[in-house]
C-alpha cells in the first residue's frame, strides 16, 4: 500500500508542476483544467471502460457535496448584520 501511495503522491506532485507551467496567464487556468479533466476522462475510460468511467466521475463529484457538507458542521454560523 505505501508503495502505491508514493506513485500518487509523487505523480499528483509532477502533475501538477506541469499543469501550472502550463498557466501562462489568470485567464488560461480553467482553460488548462478543462485539459487535465480530459485527459483524466480519456484514461479512465481506456482503463475502466466507459461506464465504470463514468460511475467513477459520478463518486468523485459526489464526493465534493460530500466534502462541504462536512465542513459545514464545523464552521461558525454567519454572524448576524444589524441594519
Amino acid at each position: 500500500m505505501d508503495k502505491e501511495l508514493t506513485k500518487i503522491s509523487d505523480s499528483m506532485q509532477k502533475i501538477e508542476e506541469l499543469v501550472k507551467r502550463e498557466i501562462k496567464n489568470p485567464d488560461e487556468y480553467m482553460l488548462v483544467c478543462s485539459a487535465l479533466m480530459a485527459v483524466t476522462r480519456n484514461m479512465y475510460a481506456s482503463a475502466l471502460g466507459p461506464h465504470d468511467a463514468a460511475r467513477m466521475f459520478k463518486v468523485v463529484s459526489e464526493s465534493f457535496v460530500a466534502k462541504e457538507d462536512f465542513l459545514n458542521q464545523f464552521r461558525q454560523d454567519e454572524k448576524p448584520t444589524i441594519h
